[in-house]
């Protein structure tokens, strides 16, 4: 009789990063709640990442909820796509590999909300200067209109019901930073969800560039385009060079 499907499948995409990689999977492997399939979608890294989770995968005692999958993609969203193909979980998360979670009960607090059989359910993360500073709690719940201005849920921090993705498609792999925006805006407002308080993840959040900034608001234009139309995508645009100008100002971006 084969073993139960896991209620989660956490997908996670690599490149060249053992040392966060290994952070990340001792976090995981601390969890209380243990329904998990991790699947780690790698970029054909060259730096020993392969034999790191291999270690990590035989020190468990159920190994097969490790999936290594090493080839060479287009980035993020092409690695995601790939690990959709290979998830089994009822519900998918996907983590960055170089975010930890912040003890070890925070999986279990936001995986005790899939009983409410929601579509989505969202939590906060703490997100971390490069020195160690607390900068912000962060993370909102579901709200259509609030999205269709900016990006308001901390992604890392979802989760989603597997069956969304046959429904609505996989991710755009021609973006690449906004790509989970652009997807979320496909759903409709009337989507079964349930939010958290609670910080799920540490994630450092480093220095962006201004070259960064107009490349994230390129992509989330794009993303608003396709969906809302141009009139409305223009007026967000304008509003969210507002907000950021206002935040140079003051200090905070």
């Amino acid at each position: 009789m084969s073993p139960a499907p896991p209620r989660i499948s956490i997908l996670v995409a690599t490149w060249n990063c053992a040392p966060q990689l290994g952070a990340f999977l001792d976090s995981l492997a601390a969890q209380r709640w243990q329904d998990w399939q991790v699947l780690l979608l790698d970029n054909a890294s060259s730096d020993g990442s392969a034999q790191l989770v291999d270690h990590f995968r035989r020190g468990l005692d159920s190994p097969e909820r490790v999936i290594w999958s090493s080839q060479p993609d287009r980035g993020i969203y092409d690695a995601w796509n790939r690990g959709l193909e290979l998830a089994t979980g009822e519900y998918v998360s996907f983590i960055g590999a170089d975010d930890v979670f912040v003890d070890d009960h925070s999986l279990g607090r936001i995986a005790v909300l899939t009983a409410s059989g929601a579509d989505l359910i969202t939590a906060r993360n703490a997100y971390y200067a490069v020195d160690g500073r607390l900068l912000r709690h962060w993370g909102f719940a579901w709200q259509w209109r609030r999205m269709r201005q900016s990006m308001t849920i901390a992604h890392p921090a979802m989760l989603l019901r597997r069956e969304l993705f046959a429904q609505f498609g996989g991710f755009d792999a021609r973006f690449r930073i906004c790509g989970d925006y652009e997807w979320l805006l496909r759903l409709p407002p009337s989507l079964r969800s349930v939010h958290s308080s609670d910080s799920i993840l540490k994630v450092v959040q480093a220095g962006v560039s201004h070259t960064r900034i107009v490349q994230v608001y390129a992509e989330t234009f794009g993303a608003q385009r396709r969906h809302l139309g141009w009139l409305p995508s223009a007026g967000c645009w304008l509003l969210n060079w507002l907000k950021y100008g206002r935040r140079r100002l003051i200090g905070l971006a």
